[in-house]
């Protein structure tokens, strides 16, 4: 939303509270305050959780634009970010995984030292952690123990965004092509046209679709069971880093800001 107008803010509330040995402090739809934003995910809280490159832990309410941090700033090596439950999981550059309490900020390692390293995409679905490396094995990671399987063949080493959809997971390779695979076997055949989704920037899942913005600004609707894909609203999201999913609605992440769109019509508005 690079055509989006800005809006200003003055005199910005800033609210602390001491908890414990830490603080907590609270903003109230604070324009660029996800500027610095470098993963995120949306828990079964409806709460954004996000990871700055300062590595700060924060959870956001999606209809107020409310946020606090959660705990130490202890989470500058994430590379992945996935909420399971009431839990949140991380997976760092060294491959080690972890899990994230979301209250407190706290953490855990699960399953053995360094296990997901080269781990290129991943998704959650049914509970599971699904992620590829770059070796192009699929492995299904159960996150309350850390145990994991290789699922089917080393067929994956294309993927660049991943995601979890009734009862398959899907996949982006380089080439913009879609895939559907079966989460048990690793079998997989491709949904659409051949690179149709050439130039996404990224993507999310809501009620069945996939919703995907491309480097041209465009937002699209895909259906799963299809392929058959139609332009959301006009092309203004090519400054979209982020897009997450929630309560029927989708959330971007744009040059710091958060915005909320309806995935009908791709009407927008800054969230505050």
């Amino acid at each position: 939303m690079n055509l989006k107008p800005y809006r200003t803010v003055s005199g910005v509330l800033l609210l602390l509270f001491i908890i414990g040995t830490g603080a907590l402090h609270e903003v109230l739809g604070q324009s660029g305050a996800w500027k610095a934003t470098m993963c995120g995910v949306v828990s079964a809280n409806s709460r954004l959780y996000t990871i700055e490159t300062n590595g700060a832990l924060y959870s956001t309410n999606l209809e107020t634009g409310r946020w606090f941090q959660i705990g130490k700033p202890e989470f500058a090596k994430t590379q992945f970010l996935f909420a399971v439950g009431v839990s949140l999981y991380t997976i760092e550059r060294d491959g080690n995984f972890y899990r994230v309490n979301q209250s407190t900020g706290s953490w855990i390692r699960v399953g053995p030292t360094g296990a997901w390293k080269n781990t290129i995409a991943g998704t959650t679905l049914d509970g599971l952690l699904y992620t590829v490396d770059v070796s192009g094995a699929l492995y299904e990671t159960n996150p309350a123990t850390g145990g994991w399987r290789q699922v089917g063949r080393p067929d994956f080493g294309n993927t660049t965004l991943m995601f979890g959809a009734g009862p398959s997971l899907y996949t982006l390779e380089r080439d913009g092509s879609l895939y559907r695979i079966n989460p048990a076997s690793g079998s997989w055949s491709r949904v659409g046209e051949a690179g149709g989704w050439r130039n996404t920037l990224s993507g999310t899942t809501l009620d069945g679709r996939l919703y995907t913005v491309e480097a041209t600004g465009v937002l699209y609707e895909t259906n799963l069971a299809t392929g058959v894909w139609r332009q959301v609203g006009k092309s203004e999201f090519g400054g979209t880093r982020h897009i997450f999913s929630a309560n029927g609605f989708l959330y971007t992440i744009e040059a710091g800001n958060l915005y909320k769109i309806s995935p009908a019509d791709g009407n927008w508005k800054l969230v505050s």
